[in-house]
């Protein structure tokens, strides 16, 4: 089994993503183990996500390569959320050259009135080359 991918942030902040799995076999619908930690709080789940026949407007990778592409800015939040909202990823440019992040990691299955936990973190990354290192890292360890 290969390495998780990590977003760390002073050693304190982890998100790890675990390599994706095809439950079905049929390239369509992906499951990825997540964690979050910081401080003393630690989540995790498994999110379904898009497979292979998806629309890169609709997964993972396509939503933080457009981040990446966007580095100079955008007005409000843009947002990526999985097939049943098991994780849910948010980013704000400040305009000022940062991106802040936001992770947000809900129970397993299917939630539509909100009333499972969730625990969320925000990671700031750099608006250029450490956005663009991250979402070319994150994009390969999905894609591989």
């Amino acid at each position: 089994m290969s390495e998780p991918f990590v977003l760390e942030r002073s050693g304190d902040q982890r998100w790890l993503v675990h390599p994706p799995h095809d439950p079905y076999g049929d390239g369509y619908v992906y499951t990825i183990a997540t964690e979050l930690h910081e401080l003393n709080m630690t989540a995790s789940t498994v999110a379904k996500i898009d497979g292979l026949y998806a629309s890169p407007d609709t997964t993972l990778p396509g939503f933080v390569e457009r981040l990446a592409a966007d580095w100079e800015g955008w007005s409000g939040t843009r947002t990526w959320t999985s097939m049943e909202r098991e994780l849910v990823i948010d980013a704000r440019h400040d305009g000022r050259g940062h991106v802040s992040l936001g992770v947000t990691l809900r129970a397993p299955g299917p939630d539509w009135d909100d009333t499972a936990w969730s625990a969320r973190a925000v990671f700031v990354l750099e608006a250029g080359e450490e956005l663009t290192r991250f979402a070319g890292d994150l994009t390969h360890f999905l894609r591989a």
